[in-house]
């Protein structure tokens, strides 16, 4: 289990408060911090079930490349996130190959519990 947020989002920052209510021992990932490789980019799109999944549409770079409407691929999409990391939505929670994207206190539960 890993939780990925980012710590000057109060959305995240709210997250983080019930994730480590349900699980005080989860591993964080504060990515405004230590930023998300390629790697972990590739992970989080696999665990979510799509580039759209964890594409953060209202960003600069993403409007300007008409990515809400037509998504990268996979390898684009990773290398972006690896150099402009708010290319990215948050929180996203992840558990057994499973994620949560954003603050959806329900599937966050679920998936927690």
């Amino acid at each position: 289990m890993i939780f990925y947020w980012k710590s000057t989002c109060s959305t995240c920052r709210d997250a983080r408060d019930v994730v480590l209510e349900l699980q005080p021992a989860i591993e964080q990932r504060n990515y405004a911090k230590e930023p998300l490789t390629e790697t972990e980019v590739l992970a989080l799109v696999k665990a979510a079930g799509s580039v759209a999944a964890v594409l953060n549409a209202r960003h600069a770079i993403a409007k300007e490349k008409g990515w809400k409407e037509h998504p990268p691929g996979v390898a684009e999409y990773a290398k972006a996130v690896a150099s402009e990391n708010n290319l990215i939505r948050r929180p996203i929670t992840v558990r057994n190959g499973k994620a949560v994207v954003g603050f959806v206190r329900d599937e966050l539960q679920s998936l927690l519990k």
